[in-house]
């Protein structure tokens, strides 16, 4: 230990022990902060079982029982009552129900665990009448339906036996898309009611953040208008619900137009790009850098004063 003591009183001993703790500050914020990745890490993936099939198909009550009482029954009950493992969704609703499996957070393997994006467990024909099933033997009208109106997932190749057929489908989604988003008014009261309601959690730029008690809000770049829609309506995880009062439909659209706005905005961050993930986090780096940089000055004035007395 001698020699840290015969160090300790050198002039540069206490720049370097300033530039040590801001890279140990630095360093154990990267480890620590949440993330999906590091949550999905934690939670095996639900299997996939099918490609999403072609619009226009009646529901199969039956199939949708099927997959209930295989995959979710298990949690939530046959009844969707619960359990120790899974909250009552006997009023949750439809929207409820798409949300979650839509996204693949459900069926979870790992129920303590808040669940990350992934690919769904089920095609979207069968999430179709999984969602019948419980609209009618479960739910039975309670809770938030599925928002019809603005637009889910749009068409796969796979679900198609033909290009022309695909490119159809695909033509037609992407004029319903364009028209909901165009249905909105005025873009500058999604971006208010986005900042105001959205933006502390999920970030100005939807690029999600950190909660507290080991949670995190989602990116949402990868979000349907549906889902968007449908998580306001639901309120999953930490988030609040936004009723149709707190939030009209009208005012949703414009939410979700000035999102998905957000979302195909190019990253003009140039050599200095960060992913776009906040401001305080942006000010945070800059502010490192900056101090940083003073630090250096000031050991170079120091040691050109000793060098010149």
């Amino acid at each position: 230990m001698k020699w840290i003591t015969a160090r300790r009183r050198h002039p540069l001993a206490g720049y370097v022990v300033v530039l040590l703790a801001l890279a140990v500050f630095g360093v154990g914020y990267a480890m620590v902060a949440p993330s999906a990745d590091r949550a999905e890490a934690q939670v095996m993936a639900a299997a996939q079982t099918g490609a999403e099939p072609a619009d226009g198909q009646t529901v199969d009550i039956a199939q949708g029982r099927d997959i209930w009482e295989r995959s979710c029954a298990s949690c939530h009950g046959l009844n969707g009552g619960g359990s120790d493992n899974a909250p009552d969704i006997t009023g949750a609703g439809g929207a409820a129900v798409d949300f979650q499996v839509s996204t693949g957070r459900m069926p979870s393997s790992n129920p303590d665990a808040q669940m990350p994006r992934k690919e769904p467990a089920w095609d979207r024909e069968e999430i179709d009448n999984l969602i019948a099933y419980y609209e009618q033997e479960i739910g039975q009208g309670a809770g938030p339906a599925v928002p019809e109106e603005a637009p889910g997932d749009e068409p796969v190749r796979s679900d198609y036996e033909d290009e022309d057929a695909y490119k159809e489908a695909k033509a037609e989604y992407d004029k319903a898309f364009q028209a909901y988003i165009d249905g909105a008014s005025d873009t500058e009261a999604g971006m208010q009611l986005y900042l105001a309601n959205c933006a502390h959690c999920h970030s100005w730029s939807g690029a999600g953040g950190g909660l507290t008690g080991g949670h995190w809000a989602p990116e949402i770049h990868d979000a349907t208008p549906r889902q968007i829609y449908e998580a306001m309506l639901t309120g999953p995880g930490q988030m609040p619900v936004f009723t149709e009062g707190t939030i009209t439909p009208d005012d949703k659209q414009e939410l979700i137009s000035y999102v998905k706005t957000l979302q195909a905005e190019p990253n003009a961050g140039g050599i200095f790009d960060l992913n776009r993930v906040g401001q305080v986090a942006e000010g945070f780096i800059a502010w490192t850098v900056g101090l940083t940089l003073i630090i250096a000055c000031a050991i170079w004035i120091t040691a050109k004063q000793r060098a010149h007395d």
